[in-house]
Parts: C-alpha cells; structure tokens; sequence
C-alpha cells in the first residue's frame, strides 16, 4: 500500500470512529449531522494538508522535484516566478525539505541574490538526504559562496568543490572550479592537471575543447617560465 492509500484509509477510519461517537447524540438533529459528515473529512485532509507530508498525497510533486533537479529550472518569467513563490511556501511548512531548498538556492543563484543561494544550498546539505551526496549541489555551493566574497575561491569554496570531487573524482564542474581555484592560487600545475581531467572528457573540436585546451597550454607555460 502507498503512502497515499495509506492515508486515504487512515483517514475515513478517523472520520468513521468521530462520526460513531458524536452522531449519536445529535439523532434529532439531522441537518448538523449531515454538516458534521460532509465536513469531518475535508477537515481532516485540512489538517493534513497544514502538518502532514504533502508529498505523501501528492506524488505528481515528488516527480516535479526530481525533474526541475535533473534537467534545470524554468525559464525567467512567470512561470518561475510562480515556481518559486510555490517554493517558498512550502518551505515556510517544511523547511528542511531538501530538493525545495536546492530549487530555490538555484532560482536565487541565477538571479544573483548569492547570499540566499549559499544559505540555501547550506541548508539543504546540513541533513542526509540524497542531496548531500551530490557533488553537483557541492559544487554549486562553492560558486554561491565564491561569488559572495568576490569572485573568489580561495577559502571554502574550495573546500567544497574538494568535497565534491571526494564524491565524484571526475566530475566537471569540481574540476573546472579546481583548475581555476588553483590558477587563482598560482598553482599553475595544478591547475593544468585539473583542466586537462576535464578536456578528456570534451568533445574533441568543440569550441569548449578548444578554449580549455588554450588555457592548460597557457599554465604550463607559467610553470616553465623562469
């Protein structure tokens, strides 16, 4: 039995057991009976519906979640203006729910408010859901929190893209914001030793490939250079 069903049927049993116990009483009074048996259920899924799991009930939501994770987010307008007040008024009940926070950090980021990204993705990677487990989140954690000192990486936006690559030793973007943090640092061979785990995994003779490979020929060059 789902989640779902589960409740559907906890639920009439509740309303069944209230309804044995306060009709009675009120034979006489048929017409606040009938109030009481059309009105007991919707406010039981009333109540539901303020402290329960919504995602219980709506599983169509759960698949929403996962798809604007998996493939991005609406494109700036009303539909994502929409999304994210959605969004934020879920959090408001349930403000641990992970792949909300993750949502909206991303809404956050893209718009530039960097400061309620990073606490966001924070957030989200505090608890032991799936999302801590996902160096992309980490990674993206490091962009908000770099973004917010500067545009710098130094510090702990490395500590967590290095987080991120302890997940995935090969994952992209850790390894495009490793090369960079390095360059940053004047660790030109570590830098070119990052970019290029990442230029095997181009399209050789993409315009990324490309640029990419002009970049770990230009720290190779700062570490032979007197």
């Amino acid at each position: 039995m789902d989640a779902q069903a589960g409740f559907l049927l906890g639920a009439t049993a509740a309303v069944g057991f209230a309804l044995a116990v306060l009709l009675p009483p009120l034979r006489r009074a048929r017409g606040t009976a009938l109030i009481l048996a059309l009105g007991l259920p919707a406010f039981a899924f009333g109540l539901y519906a303020l402290y329960g799991d919504p995602g219980a009930l709506n599983a169509e939501r759960r698949e929403l979640d996962e798809q604007w994770l998996r493939e991005g987010l609406p494109a700036p307008g009303e539909a994502s203006a929409r999304l994210y007040a959605e969004l934020q008024h879920r959090l408001q009940k349930q403000p641990r729910d992970s792949r909300a926070l993750v949502i909206k950090a991303r809404l956050d980021l893209r718009d530039e408010r960097v400061a309620l990204a990073a606490e966001g993705f924070a957030a989200a990677l505090a608890g032991r859901s799936k999302v801590a487990n996902d160096p992309g989140v980490w990674v993206e954690f490091a962009e908000a929190r770099g973004l917010a000192q500067g545009g710098r990486l130094a510090g702990e936006p490395l500590q967590l893209v290095l987080r991120a690559l302890s997940l995935d030793a090969q994952h992209p973007g850790a390894l495009d914001l490793a090369g960079s943090a390095a360059w940053e640092a004047g660790d030109f061979a570590g830098a070119a030793a990052y970019w290029q785990r990442l230029l095997e995994q181009l399209t050789p003779g993409s315009q990324r490939h490309a640029e990419l490979a002009a970049a770990i020929g230009r720290a190779r060059q700062r570490v032979t250079r007197p």
